[in-house]
């Protein structure tokens, strides 16, 4: 196609204008970057450094000390990791995430804002890990609804959803997505929406905590507020009901006849930990407390994720007390949840012993149902002498011995 001089220049005008466009914009990135960045004194300027400063401002953040210094410390880290391995270093995205952090704590939000967006833009023009692309723009959504703009908020917060979602997974990450897309709505006064991702967070923090969990009761007044807003009296009601008797000491124990399969027990596996725990930390004459030893066991006896024995060790150990024998099971639940593992290694198990006998310590004026065998570790116990005592009882798996642990079955 012959095109005229006039149509040519036309394109060639328009091509410069993208060109400047483009160079415009990478100007202006490089220099809201570089504002970031710092004078690093030659002597400092290695990684050894770099990882010293960041240890140095997490500890700050961690403790609420001086944000200010801690923006200088990330400053120094994120400029030193981005001059030896370049913008795409996992080191360097954490120490401007943390940066960001300290600007906004230290009320310095458009810093904070500014920071984030360039982390962002480094997550898009690399292609990175969506799931933590998510996590930094979902900050990116807090930061802008603590600046009072509630629309880029929203913005954010979708775009921080629809990539977290996409990983299928459950986590806290997505719960607290889910909670910050609540706030961020209810601030726009968009309440049925607020609503809508703050019951979804709930029942996540559900599975994973368990609703007797401080976060969960937490969470449960923030939808009391949202139903306010709504102008629904009658589910804010009956959230403030729900929560009453959740803050009741106990409140949180299920009825164990609940977890009759395995899948149950998987989406039950935060009411069983916080039921163990609740065992484990308070005396048997407590409020529920033999009841939650039991939703404990019943979730021990029927999971997939958990397989426990009781063999001679054990009976060594806890005889045939009840309570006691409850007590391990929830202390084997807890330490194979926390863990993430489906069968105890032998110092799991010595490690849940000891829990036992710190139980049986502070009930035994009460225990119907003496154990002679714990009351001989209670003596050890008393006399600091128990880890020795409980590897004599359980001993590491030796060589020749053919267990699940050692061949892998």
């Amino acid at each position: 196609m012959n095109l005229s001089i006039f149509e040519k220049n036309k394109i060639m005008t328009l091509k410069t204008k993208i060109i400047i466009v483009i160079i415009m914009a990478f100007t202006s990135w490089t220099t809201v970057s570089a504002q970031y960045e710092t004078d690093v004194p030659p002597d400092m300027m290695n990684m050894e450094y770099a990882e010293k400063a960041d240890s140095m401002g997490k500890a700050i953040l961690v403790n609420k000390g001086s944000y200010a210094t801690a923006i200088e410390l990330f400053k120094r880290s994120s400029t030193i990791y981005k001059h030896f391995n370049g913008e795409t270093d996992e080191s360097y995205l954490t120490a401007m995430a943390l940066l960001a952090k300290c600007y906004m704590r230290n009320d310095q939000i458009q810093d904070a804002i500014s920071v984030t967006c360039i982390l962002c833009g480094i997550y898009e023009r690399n292609g990175l890990d969506r799931e933590q692309y998510a996590v930094i723009k979902d900050n990116l959504s807090v930061y802008y609804a603590i600046a009072d703009e509630g629309e880029k908020a929203l913005e954010a917060s979708k775009i921080a959803l629809s990539e977290y979602e996409k990983t299928g997974k459950m986590d806290f990450d997505y719960a607290s997505i889910l909670i910050h897309a609540a706030e961020v709505e209810a601030r726009l006064e968009n309440f049925p929406e607020a609503i809508r991702y703050q019951l979804r967070a709930l029942d996540i923090i559900h599975q994973l905590k368990g609703v007797g969990s401080e976060t969960y009761i937490n969470e449960l007044k923030y939808l009391q507020q949202y139903y306010e807003g709504a102008g629904d009296a009658a589910k804010m009601q009956k959230t403030q009901e729900t929560i009453e008797a959740l803050e009741k000491p106990g409140g949180g124990v299920r009825q164990a006849e609940e977890l009759q399969s395995t899948e149950a027990c998987t989406y039950h596996r935060g009411d069983a930990y916080w039921c163990a725990e609740y065992y484990l930390t308070h005396k048997l004459s407590a409020s529920n407390a033999w009841e939650a030893g039991q939703y404990a066991m019943a979730w021990c006896i029927t999971t997939d994720e958990l397989s426990l024995e009781i063999d001679d060790r054990h009976i060594k150990c806890i005889g045939d007390c009840p309570t006691e024998l409850t007590a391990y099971f929830c202390a084997c639940l807890m330490i194979g949840q926390a863990n993430e593992v489906s069968k105890l290694t032998r110092e799991m198990e010595r490690m849940a012993m000891r829990l036992v006998v710190r139980h049986y310590s502070f009930n035994e004026d009460i225990i119907i149902k003496k154990s002679p065998e714990v009351d001989k570790l209670l003596e050890y116990y008393k006399n600091d002498t128990l880890d020795e005592k409980l590897l004599e009882l359980i001993p590491d798996v030796a060589d020749n011995e053919a267990t699940p642990e050692n061949t892998g079955e």
